[in-house]
């Protein structure tokens, strides 16, 4: 019997879909898969024709799940992970591979940690080693095989990944909100309870970035909580210490469990952002795995 009888298209047609789907791009499906975007195009269009269906509509900005083509996608996921959980059953010779990290402790408290146990799932035959530090920078050494770091954009290049955009507002809970009349007067804002880092990182926006770009005077709080790191200041916010300064994916799920609430809208710095960094692009699957989900997971964030 014949592929064409069994309406069963090429896995490999599968795969790119799949991977052309989940990325949004050609491109980038073709970046992972390690082949050209002509190629990607082509296996595209020919499971549209094996299908008799458009999968994507496409754009300068990327390719669009079309309603059916997002229908048969999660049938594709499907049968990709029996096959993929079938392979690994017939796979005794299969090993866990170390993936040594380091990130942010804010990277790792509010988006990893809550997250982490989903990739264990997927991939329990990597092993995350985690290393916390606040200073990562692009021009690190290559002790990590993933690194998180913060920097200006025009020093990205090819092994960074961009996960998040610079963005930055003030949040407070909602008791805290509550207890000043439901309005905080940004004019005044320096007479209020503020949550503040006792240092803050030269490189980082911060208090006096946000109060120029807001139109404001900067001056010294008369009444401030000053902490050691940026992950005390949104615990302190929490617990209805007064306003935080924060990134907005530090706190997005925070705010739609309702333990924070925005004072602001977040204010958007373009020239900065947060990256993954993969120490050996070319040859490191683990570390390509690990941002790929990453990306995936991020995808409902502003």
């Amino acid at each position: 019997m014949s592929i064409k009888s069994r309406l069963i298209p090429p896995t490999g047609y599968l795969l790119v879909f799949e991977s052309a789907a989940r990325l949004g791009s050609l491109t980038k499906a073709a970046d992972e898969l390690c082949v050209t975007t002509t190629a990607v195009s082509k296996q595209v269009k020919n499971l549209e024709i094996f299908l008799n269906i458009q999968l994507f509509t496409r754009s300068k900005q990327g390719v669009q799940l079309t309603a059916q083509g997002y229908q048969y996608l999660q049938r594709v996921r499907e049968a990709l992970d029996i096959l993929s959980e079938e392979t690994k059953i017939l796979d005794n010779s299969s090993t866990t591979v170390t993936l040594n990290l380091e990130v942010g402790p804010c990277f790792m408290h509010f988006w990893l940690l809550p997250k982490i146990e989903q990739f264990r799932q997927a991939h329990p035959d990597i092993m995350l080693n985690i290393t916390i530090s606040n200073e990562r920078h692009i021009d690190a050494s290559e002790l990590y095989d993933v690194t998180f770091y913060y920097a200006t954009i025009a020093t990205a290049n090819e092994n960074c990944e961009q996960i998040f955009a610079e963005r930055i507002q003030l949040v407070c809970s909602p008791k805290f909100l509550e207890s000043h009349g439901g309005y905080i007067d940004l004019q005044s804002i320096f007479d209020q309870p503020l949550i503040m880092l006792k240092k803050e990182m030269s490189f980082w926006e911060g208090w006096q970035s946000w109060a120029n770009k807001a139109g404001l005077t900067y001056r010294i709080p008369n009444n401030a909580l000053m902490v050691d790191d940026q992950v005390a200041v949104i615990q302190a916010a929490i617990n209805d210490t007064g306003i935080a300064l924060v990134w907005d994916w530090h706190v997005s799920e925070l705010i739609a469990k309702g333990e924070l609430v925005s004072v602001t809208d977040y204010m958007e710095f373009e020239e900065k952002a947060y990256f993954l960094h993969i120490a050996d692009q070319e040859n490191n699957l683990a570390a390509k795995t690990f941002v790929g989900w990453v990306q995936q997971q991020k995808s409902g964030y502003r």
